[in-house]
């Protein structure tokens, strides 16, 4: 017996969810391919130093850090952004 995924009936709200989804999955692609990144050139980025410490030291303990706080905010003002249209196209109708 197969299952039948249920026909919505409010595309705004299927364009909402897709849409959500969709940057969802693009900042969280983007802040694990920074991790990534970051932690396969470490001994690379060890080679300078910033503040006397090695770079690669650092930008694993502070820069990830901030990225990652940076793309949050990030989200929040872009999730803002489509809620927000979302709720005025409600308004109109």
């Amino acid at each position: 017996m197969a299952t039948q995924i249920p026909e919505s009936n409010d595309p705004a709200r299927d364009r909402h969810q897709i849409q959500t989804l969709i940057l969802a999955v693009a900042i969280l692609s983007m802040v694990l391919l920074a991790v990534i990144l970051t932690v396969t050139a470490v001994s690379w980025f060890n080679q300078f130093a910033f503040l006397h410490f090695p770079l690669g030291f650092y930008l694993l303990a502070q820069g990830l850090l901030f990225f990652i706080a940076a793309m949050a905010f990030w989200f929040i003002r872009l999730q803002e952004r489509i809620d927000l249209a979302r709720s005025e196209n409600e308004g109109m109708g």
